[in-house]
């Protein structure tokens, strides 16, 4: 009985909105649900295109919960390679209107929770690029004297620079078998760089994450033409494991790791199976979506119009609670952040920790993440553990300034999968 208390007790406890930034992704109404920014038919892509871009390369998915119709607008803002707004104005990297509305927008149906979907391809005939960089979009709820309401981080390269990537062993005895280290070179085309120290640099991510990307990076050394990074113990990630999962792609019928589904009266619960630390455990090969998730509906006759919310319950057995550490809920289902909605919470009877998430129907990855509570530090190790062998995704972006220009052009980038072939 205390464990369906505590349960119900998560349920209904309010969802707070962590504080977020506008410069990276973040969502500023608690209303606003399953926001992706992707190449179009790509769902599990970088929202990363070439330039020139051809129309609606680019497509924003969301919902708004409840049957309102809103009046969104949105714009585009050029940033230098720290995502702070660059020193260009308005039409000089902007081609069309400086704002316009969201206007692609359905109702669900046949539905326990209604909402409203919106779509936004881009570019388009109204607002479209010129200049290579990075870039946010911003949406705002014109019913509610424009206030800003999500933002999204988006990046347009000029494909001219080559970029060779490839994995080395690190040095370090003790992240062998634990760690990706990763060199690269670049092969600066039709451009004169006289000094790549201070014109040229470098981030490179894991899985498409910013909070923990490695950079800026300056060149090691130049060789000719070519631009090193061969640095030593510099450019290096944990390689974590292959990713949790879960399949919740129908609500009629228990997917991979789904415990129990429950349909009430006006919402789904959906208890997911029991999780153990990954720490000190052999690891297991299985292909993941480094850490994404993808909206879907296993009904053939069935559009994701029709893709239901539920309550998600996580738990993972742990013998007591932790001292010093709480444990998140972590992936791409949280933007990357630390959540309040995703905070797990002890409980003895069960010896275990529970948190409950708003989701909609999908095939979704997700690690559990320690944090310490005095210094924020985040460790996934602590619950995760690292494997070599795990398969992720490594991005290499090249941004190039040369002295007296106003912004961070994006000359390249690259590509490469750690892990089984």
């Amino acid at each position: 009985m205390k464990i369906l208390l505590f349960c119900c007790a998560v349920l209904f406890y309010p969802v707070l909105l962590v504080a977020q930034s506008e410069t990276e992704n973040s969502v500023f109404d608690e209303d606003i649900r399953t926001v992706q920014l992707q190449l179009a038919g790509s769902p599990l892509s970088l929202p990363m295109v070439d330039l020139p871009t051809r129309f609606n390369s680019l497509i924003l998915d969301f919902d708004h919960i409840g049957d309102e119709i809103k009046d969104y607008k949105y714009t585009i803002v050029h940033c230098n390679s720290d995502w702070q707004p660059s020193e260009l104005v308005d039409n000089q990297y902007m081609d069309g209107f400086l704002e316009d509305r969201i206007t692609l927008v359905e109702s669900s149906f046949n539905t326990l929770t209604q909402y409203t979907h919106y779509r936004l391809p881009l570019p388009n005939s109204n607002i479209r690029w010129s200049k290579s960089g990075n870039y946010l979009l911003k949406v705002f709820d014109a019913d509610e004297d424009d206030e800003l309401v999500l933002v999204r981080r988006f990046m347009v390269v000029e494909p001219i620079w080559r970029i060779s990537a490839q994995f080395v062993r690190t040095a370090k005895v003790d992240k062998y078998n634990t760690h990706h280290e990763i060199d690269f070179l670049v092969k600066p085309k039709g451009e004169r760089i006289s000094n790549p120290q201070n014109d040229v640099k470098a981030f490179v991510l894991q899985n498409g994450r910013w909070d923990n990307a490695i950079g800026p990076l300056k060149p090691y050394i130049t060789r000719g033409e070519d631009i090193v990074y061969d640095y030593q113990d510099q450019i290096v990630f944990p390689a974590g494991k292959e990713f949790r999962f879960f399949d919740m792609r129908t609500l009629d019928v228990r997917g991979e790791r789904v415990k129990i589904i429950t349909e009430k009266y006006d919402y789904y619960e959906v208890t997911l199976q029991r999780d153990e630390s990954r720490f000190d455990r052999a690891a297991i090969f299985r292909e993941d979506a480094d850490g994404r998730f993808v909206i879907d509906n296993r009904h053939y006759n069935q559009s994701l119009l029709q893709c239901d919310y539920a309550n998600v319950l996580f738990s993972v057995s742990r013998n007591a609670p932790l001292d010093d550490e709480d444990i998140y809920v972590f992936g791409e289902l949280t933007d990357w952040q630390l959540k309040p909605e995703f905070k797990m919470v002890y409980n003895a009877e069960a010896q275990a920790y529970y948190c409950e998430a708003f989701l909609k129907q999908g095939y979704y990855n997700y690690q559990y993440m320690l944090v310490d509570r005095a210094s924020g530090e985040l460790d996934s190790e602590g619950f995760e553990g690292n494997w070599y062998e795990t398969g992720n995704q490594y991005t290499v972006l090249v941004y190039f300034r040369p002295f007296g220009t106003r912004y961070d052009r994006l000359m390249g980038a690259a590509t490469l999968k750690s892990g089984r072939p």
